[in-house]
């Protein structure tokens, strides 16, 4: 059996006995990529199939990295939380938390080895660490030369040398820190591996995650002195299209300097493998902290604007990054966001692609991606109102169990009003959002550049150009045109609207009315009201019908006639 197949067959087991699918619908989706003869990894494809979700997709990861032969970082992990659960330190639940949370660290290039991570939690001390570490047969040792730490095989001791440097370690104190760079010793530094090779300038040092698109490693750049994360494809990889967006992604980030970017360093082949020398950056992505602690008003305006500082940059060089998702999103140390994975970008400078090709995520895809238009900046747009609107509900703009229903209301249903999830939200700031999140493209901003002028308006206490559009309207007593808030004067009449002239009524936006019954908002044009149930007049639309469809008023003047 080739190697592809038994990951098909270690996931389709993986995702039947945690109960994420069916049996029946793993053989359905395996057939189609049989019949198809289709290099996409089993997993990707049941999440774009809308089988399992995202946060079910990294699980599955992480449990197929675990069960994976040859990983010794992920088994040194399992072996070390055996240890800390026999010694009753930690529970077993709680250590499965952190292995799940070191997967998906790993997943984003993002390194911390599970003691690290018990001791930032709380859940024991530095000293218990290096207890349990000399327990396995292990040594902390450190590089004389760059002072990176290692976990190194007692027996291993006398040989074992920095990959990085290639210095012979030495014996850390017992002050150490826990913190370590790799395992060396445990079986990862196999003839075929790359650990230890140079490639582009740096000298890998530990697998970090591996993915459709090739591995991710950790590497020294010997130059620069400093970690960096490498993508490493094998130039025998028989699906062709793999290569051709490993170095398109590349070419096309190397091109975009700009620090809410992540940055590519390198790119070339060496030594048998297609290579990618990115930044490695520390901190979480916009998924991990929206689901840990929720993200502030002000925080979130501040990553929308970074990002779209990012995207302007990719713009103005003709790349449009398609794929714009909370995933695709880092916040580093320092709070700044920077934009990730550039794998589906399209680039206008290059455009190689087959029309009517659907690239994206489900929950976050333009409705023009959908329809397998070209996509543009309004797009990218697009994607970036949906995530602002999703930080600021708290909530997805849009849920759905399966593909096609998302597709469905990406294309024609509007996202649940702001102000009613949260009434505390701004006029301004809800119609920010609107106006991103626009079905037809030309709705919404035509640049980045309008966004977040736009943007700065709300911020310095103005009223944004998106309120004219899609804020909420004053309806004028005396004329009954709707107005923007903002007016102070009637645009029809030049009545004043807020005092005299009659009652003022605050609706959603120009396309709604509010029922003469139940006084609750409906689409224009209705005629009966979607919450009371109570029919509208058919003439006038504006007050409730009492005989053959018709008001008291236009009764009256039916008769006079």
């Amino acid at each position: 059996m080739s190697e592809a197949a038994e990951s098909r067959t270690r996931l389709a087991r993986l995702a039947v006995d945690q109960k994420m699918v069916s049996q029946e619908t793993i053989d359905r989706v395996l057939e189609l990529l049989d019949a198809k003869q289709s290099a996409i990894p089993l997993g990707e494809l049941l999440l774009q199939l809308g089988h399992i979700d995202e946060s079910q997709f990294k699980v599955l990861m992480a449990l197929d990295h675990a069960s994976h032969p040859g990983r010794s970082a992920v088994q040194d992990s399992q072996l070390f939380g055996e240890a800390v659960v026999a010694r009753g330190l930690a529970t077993p639940y709680q250590v499965e938390d952190c292995l799940r949370k070191q997967a998906e660290l790993a997943a984003r290039g993002i390194f911390k080895n599970l003691g690290e991570l018990m001791v930032e939690r709380g859940l024991l001390t530095a000293e218990q660490v290096k207890e349990l570490v000399e327990e396995q047969d292990l040594y902390i040792m450190y590089c004389p030369q760059c002072g990176e730490r290692y976990n190194v095989l007692r027996a291993w001791e006398a040989q074992a040398k920095c990959p990085a440097d290639s210095r012979l370690l030495a014996r850390a104190g017992r002050d150490a820190g826990v913190g370590v760079a790799a395992t060396l010793g445990g079986g990862g530094e196999t003839a075929d591996s790359p650990i230890g090779m140079e490639a582009g300038g740096c000298r890998i040092v530990e697998l970090i995650a591996r993915g459709s698109m090739g591995a991710v490693y950790k590497a020294k750049h010997v130059g620069l002195n400093r970690y960096v994360a490498v993508k490493l494809l094998p130039s025998i990889s028989k699906n062709p299209e793999l290569v051709k967006r490993l170095l398109f992604e590349a070419r096309a980030v190397a091109k975009l300097e700009h620090p809410n970017i992540v940055q590519v360093y390198d790119v070339g082949f060496q030594k048998g493998y297609f290579f990618i020398v990115m930044q490695l950056l520390k901190g979480q992505t916009l998924e991990e902290r929206m689901a840990d602690f929720g993200v502030p008003r002000d925080e979130a305006l501040g990553i929308a604007r970074d990002v779209a500082q990012g995207l302007q940059a990719a713009h103005e060089r003709g790349v449009v990054h398609r794929d714009l998702k909370p995933a695709n999103i880092m916040i580093t140390e320092d709070g700044r966001a920077r934009l990730t994975d550039f794998g589906l970008a399209q680039d206008t400078d290059n455009p190689e692609e087959k029309p009517g090709l659907i690239v994206g995520t489900p929950y976050y895809m333009s409705p023009e991606q959908w329809l397998g238009h070209k996509a543009d900046e309004r797009s990218d747009l697009y994607s970036l109102g949906i995530i602002l609107y999703s930080m600021l509900a708290g909530r997805r703009a849009f849920e759905g169990e399966t593909v096609n229903e998302l597709m469905q209301q990406h294309l024609k249903a509007a996202p649940p009003s702001l102000k009613k999830i949260d009434p505390s939200l701004p006029d301004g700031l809800c119609a920010i959002v609107r106006k991103m999140v626009a079905k037809p493209p030309k709705k919404r901003y035509p640049n980045v550049a309008g966004f977040l002028a736009d943007l700065g308006r709300f911020q310095r206490g103005e009223d944004p150009e998106a309120m004219a559009e899609f804020g909420t309207m004053v309806k004028c007593g005396f004329c009954e045109a709707y107005n923007p808030v903002t007016e102070k004067k009637c645009r029809i009449c030049g009545e004043r609207l807020h005092g005299a002239g009659g009652p003022i009524e605050i609706v959603g936006s120009p396309d709604e009315v509010k029922c003469p019954g139940c006084g609750k908002p409906n689409p224009k044009g209705t005629l009966m009201c979607q919450h009371c149930g109570q029919p509208w007049c058919v003439r006038c639309k504006r007050r409730l019908a009492v005989l053959e469809g018709l008001c008291h008023h236009c009764m009256g003047n039916a008769r006079k006639r």
